[in-house]
């Protein structure tokens, strides 16, 4: 027989898969010896907390807004929103002051090296 949950080969009379430790239902004969799982969805990234390194890389313009879209979309909105106003907020100085601009891309290319 197969494992329905990894498909691995296993005993006809195994209750449980050893390989991946599923219940296996052999048409209800153990239905109620089955635990319910509640089944969180995994979030990639982490807690929702706001990492001092990535909040100083999200001021460069394009990075913020590719690490405030990544954040947000993995459901970590309070960081996501962060980052990419601290993208946004780097677009508008790259623009309204050059030599802030070219300190901020020097910073980033210091990293980048």
């Amino acid at each position: 027989m197969t494992c329905p949950h990894c498909a691995a080969s296993i005993s006809e009379s195994e209750e449980r898969c050893p390989y991946c430790d599923s219940y296996i239902d052999h048409g209800g004969r153990n239905k109620a010896a089955q635990p319910v799982y509640e089944q969180r969805p995994r979030n990639l990234i982490g807690e929702d907390k706001v990492n001092p390194l990535l909040m100083i890389l999200a001021f460069i313009p394009l990075i913020g807004i590719i690490l405030g879209a990544v954040f947000m979309s993995n459901g970590c909105k309070k960081c996501g929103k962060t980052y990419l106003i601290a993208g946004i907020v780097g677009f508008a100085i790259s623009f309204s002051c050059p030599i802030i601009s070219m300190i901020v891309f020097t910073i980033a290319s210091a990293f980048h090296a």
